[in-house]
C-alpha cells in the first residue's frame, strides 16, 4: 500500500506535470521534451542491451534522431532527406569496418533505434499540429487504460494474457483497459462537443488496443536482455522506456487518423 501511494504521489507531482506541459505548449517546449526522450530511450538502451554497438555509434544515430526532430519541428523535408542519405552512409561504413558475423545484427539495431529513439517520438510534435485537445487526449486515453488494465486485473483477472512476456497481465486487463478508453471518449466528447466526431471514436480502440501492445512489446524486449525496469529515472515507475512504451505506438497512428481525417 505505502509503496502504491509513493507511485501515486509521484506520478501526480512529476510524470504527469513533465509530460502534460510540452504536450500543452507546444513549440520549442515539445521540441526539447521530445528530443530529451529520444536521449533518454537512446541512452537506457545503451546500458541494458549487449548489441555490440560502439559508443560512437550510438552517438551518430542519436544525432540523426535530433536532427530528425528538428527537421519534424521545422517542416523542412530536405533535411529529412539529408538524414536519410546519414542512415545510408551509417550503412554502409557499417558492412565495410565490421566483422561479417554481426553486420545485420547491427543493421537492424541501428534502423530499429532510428525509428523508435526518432521517429516515433516526433510524432508528439505531428499531433500537436492539430491542437491541444488531440495533443493530451492519446496521453490522458493511455494512462485511463494503465490504470483501468491495472484495477480490472487486480480484481477479476483470471487468465493470463501473455505470461511469457508479463506475467501480471490478464484477459480481464486488457479489455477493462480497452473499454476504459471509451469511457475518456465520452467524457471527452461531452466536454469539448465540437470533437465529437469519427476522429474521437477512432482514437478511443487504437489507445485501448495498441496501446497495450506496446506496454507488451517493450516488456519483449525487456525480457530479451533480461532486465525488469528499462531505468530508474522515476522512481517507482522505471525509465524513459517504461513510461513511454504505449505513446509511442498510440501516437504515430492518432496522427495517421488525423492525417487522413483532414486530407
Amino acid at each position: 500500500m505505502r509503496n502504491l501511494l509513493i507511485r501515486s504521489i509521484i506520478a501526480i507531482l512529476i510524470i504527469g506535470p513533465l509530460f502534460l506541459a510540452p504536450l500543452w505548449l507546444g513549440g520549442i517546449f515539445l521540441l526539447i521534451f521530445t528530443m530529451l526522450i529520444s536521449i533518454g530511450l537512446m541512452w537506457e538502451f545503451k546500458k541494458f542491451a549487449d548489441v555490440g554497438i560502439s559508443t560512437v555509434h550510438y552517438v551518430i544515430i542519436a544525432a540523426m534522431c535530433l536532427l530528425w526532430e528538428i527537421a519534424v519541428f521545422s517542416n523542412y523535408p530536405e533535411i529529412l532527406l539529408t538524414i536519410l542519405g546519414a542512415v545510408l552512409i551509417l550503412f554502409l561504413i557499417e558492412v565495410g569496418f565490421y566483422n561479417i558475423p554481426r553486420t545485420m545484427n547491427r543493421l537492424g539495431t541501428s534502423l530499429f533505434l532510428l525509428i523508435y529513439c526518432g521517429v516515433l517520438p516526433s510524432s508528439f510534435m505531428l499531433v500537436r499540429r492539430y491542437g491541444t485537445f488531440w495533443a493530451i487526449l492519446p496521453i490522458a486515453m493511455v494512462w485511463t487504460v494503465d490504470t483501468f488494465a491495472y484495477w480490472g486485473g487486480s480484481i477479476f483477472g483470471r487468465h493470463k494474457l501473455a505470461p511469457q512476456l508479463s506475467p501480471k497481465k490478464t484477459v480481464e486487463g486488457f479489455f477493462t483497459g480497452f473499454a476504459s478508453s471509451f469511457l475518456v471518449a465520452l467524457i471527452a466528447a461531452k466536454m469539448q462537443p465540437q470533437y465529437n466526431g469519427t476522429v474521437l471514436w477512432l482514437v478511443a480502440p487504437i489507445t485501448g488496443i495498441v496501446g497495450q501492445l506496446g506496454d507488451l512489446f517493450e516488456s519483449k524486449i525487456k525480457r530479451e536482455f533480461a532486465v525488469k525496469d528499462s531505468g530508474k529515472i522515476f522512481p517507482g515507475h522505471g525509465g524513459v522506456w517504461d513510461r513511454t512504451d504505449s505513446l509511442l505506438w498510440v501516437y504515430p497512428l492518432v496522427w495517421m487518423v488525423l492525417l487522413l481525417k483532414s486530407g
